[in-house]
């Protein structure tokens, strides 16, 4: 990705960030940040379309134009999204239940309406991989991310994420390819139920 500007800060928390034009995506540790709106995640496929903040709703995707308006999304295993526009960005919390509902084509149907999809950079962001997450056979019915070893079953959770988002139109990507469950710098709630989450979040500059 050469339009891009990618640094890896150095200041405390921060884990990534990645500038596109006017846009950003940032990736940090989660501290009660109250400059970035988030929402009360249920693992759904509701999405929010915000000008000004918004704080305690249900919903698991954010969709703005507002500049200097950050938007998030916490994840400790389920894979973060950004998505960079030249005018628009969007977050998305997709686990394999948001997944299995539709989240990511929701929120592509919603951000269609304000500037061509093909104008998006997708970023794809750290999250549990098919090398660690074990899933039922039944996942096969939904997802075509699996992997099966040994006659068991295994999911990519930013492998599902990429297959719909080229599905629904989307061709520029980032992705930050690391394994939360077996990668230490990264909050796992799988590999040892931590409270600890890690925030993702965009914003129009």
């Amino acid at each position: 990705m050469r339009e891009e500007n990618l640094r890896k800060g150095k200041e405390a928390g921060l884990m990534f960030s990645l500038v596109r034009g006017r846009t950003r995506v940032v990736i940090k540790r989660w501290e009660e940040d109250a400059d970035v709106v988030t929402l009360r995640q249920v693992h759904s496929s509701e999405v929010h379309v915000l000008e000004d903040p918004l704080y305690g709703v249900e919903g698991d995707a954010i969709i703005t134009y507002r500049r200097g308006l950050k938007v998030g999304v916490r994840t400790a295993d389920c894979v973060p999204v950004a998505l960079l526009g030249s005018k628009t960005v969007a977050v998305i919390h997709a686990g394999w239940r948001g997944l299995k509902s539709n989240i990511i084509e929701k929120t592509l149907e919603k951000l269609s309406l304000f500037e061509p999809l093909e104008n998006f950079l997708a970023f794809v962001g750290p999250s549990a991989k098919a090398c660690c997450y074990e899933v039922g056979e039944e996942f096969k019915e939904h997802f075509k991310s699996l992997q099966i070893k040994n006659q068991r079953h295994y999911m990519d959770t930013q492998e599902e994420a990429l297959i719909r988002l080229k599905k629904e139109g989307i061709k520029h990507f980032f992705l930050y390819g690391v394994c939360t469950i077996c990668h230490h710098a990264f909050p796992s709630y799988r590999k040892d139920k931590t409270e600890e989450r890690m925030l993702t979040f965009a914003e129009i500059l």
